[in-house]
């Protein structure tokens, strides 16, 4: 395990890190311990769980700032025996921006100007600019309804507060108006997301920016952000083209945990499932292959039980033949699976009319793909589910991100 900075510690999932522990100079101490488990107790995550005197992470990847402290978390699928970070911090943001989850340009020159591959450095970048880029062209404003004593009778009148106010001044006027103003719901999002920022250790190129930004922004209402916000503004039409910028700000407000006691240790974590970031990449990298003969879907969907429905990773289909495709960020020692894995992926043969299920494993181990093995068919059943394994090469020759994964299991399939 490296480090990038002077604060920053690199480890991978389902590691340990302890109080004490030093990792190239970089203490993790006892007050960033307390902190995660106090966070921990509270948010009841599935990000890490608590060990004596110290976190295991999981199967999520990505950044927890603690304080001025940065746990990177980055995704390892090999079985070498010395850790290379900077290889698999570039997997892990070549994934996020094949997914469409990091913008292209955010790892060209962005990347460029930082100095930095932080993932949350450049999410915080992207935000900015996108902010910038909204300024630039008017920050959009709003008809607002507003109640207030005037000098002048602008607007209607408000009697029953008028009588109760201004009893005692009948030159002034309490009356309902409209205004066309900046402060409405959807500025006071990215206004919080900003202030948020502030309490946030960022690199100096970002907090200079960060500082030029709120300079450009009108002063708004301090607004508490609830989740049910969101839901408000992205179903509202006028702000469809600001998504993006809607999603990272919920990200910012959604992820960041303030330390009421002292100040000193806020924390903010930006954290990806790799078991959904690895179906993801499969996906786009077979979609991008669609065609005629080949037709890809994911997360098709068939009722199960009441309102409960069955949902498979991915539904492929080449030339009428159905393959159901479940995949699995799991590193195993054999191409033997779990009984649950098996009977997750014979139920949704069935139920999806597939001749064959695949569950897909990224490869560690000098393991073989299995032979196309039958199911045992139950009573009734006319057809014949197959099963099978595959281990797919996360990483190519050159020990990059393997841009080739999805022709490599085209392949496979068709391999009968």
């Amino acid at each position: 395990m490296t480090t990038v900075n002077p604060h920053t510690i690199q480890i991978f999932e389902h590691q340990t890190i302890r109080v004490g522990d030093q990792l190239n100079n970089v203490q993790f101490d006892e007050a960033t311990y307390q902190t995660l488990a106090k966070y921990q107790e509270k948010q009841k995550t599935k990000y890490f769980s608590l060990v004596y005197k110290g976190i295991k992470f999981s199967h999520y990847v990505g950044v927890i700032q603690v304080g001025k402290l940065t746990l990177e978390i980055l995704p390892k699928a090999d079985k070498t025996g010395n850790d290379n970070p900077a290889k698999w911090q570039a997997v892990l943001l070549e994934m996020l921006r094949y997914c469409r989850l990091i913008k292209v340009e955010s790892l060209g020159v962005g990347n460029v100007r930082l100095q930095s591959n932080s993932v949350l450095d450049i999410y915080f970048e992207q935000f900015l600019v996108a902010i910038q880029e909204l300024l630039s062209n008017g920050l959009p404003k709003q008809y607002l309804t507003k109640e207030s004593n005037q000098k002048a009778l602008k607007g209607r009148l408000v009697l029953p507060k008028q009588l109760r106010k201004n009893g005692l001044h009948p030159e002034r006027f309490y009356v309902r108006h409209t205004a066309f103003e900046y402060d409405h719901l959807f500025n006071q999002v990215l206004y919080e997301a900003l202030t948020i920022l502030q309490q946030v250790n960022l690199n100096p190129l970002l907090k200079l920016k960060l500082q030029q930004v709120l300079s450009s922004f009108p002063k708004l209402t301090t607004y508490t952000i609830k989740p049910r916000d969101f839901d408000q503004l992205f179903h509202t039409q006028k702000y469809r083209p600001h998504h993006e910028l809607l999603e990272i700000s919920r990200l910012i407000l959604l992820n960041f945990s303030p330390d009421i006691r002292s100040g000193q240790h806020h924390l903010f974590a930006l954290l990806f499932d790799m078991n959904k970031l690895f179906e993801e990449y499969v996906f786009w990298k077979l979609k991008a292959l669609e065609n005629d003969q080949l037709k890809v879907q994911r997360q098709a969907s068939k009722p199960f039980w009441q309102r409960r429905t069955i949902r498979p990773d991915l539904l492929v289909t080449i030339d009428s033949r159905k393959y159901v495709l479940d995949t699995k960020w799991k590193v195993l020692q054999s191409s033997s699976p779990s009984m649950e894995d098996l009977k997750q992926l014979y139920i949704y043969c069935q139920y999806f009319d597939a001749e064959r299920g695949i569950l897909l494993y990224p490869k560690v181990h000098a393991i073989g793909n299995s032979s196309i093995i039958p199911f045992q068919p139950a009573q009734n059943e006319a057809a014949t589910i197959h099963g099978q394994v595959l281990f797919l090469n996360i990483l190519d020759q050159a020990g990059q991100l393997n841009k080739n994964l999805g022709k490599e299991l085209i392949a496979l399939l068709m391999n009968d």
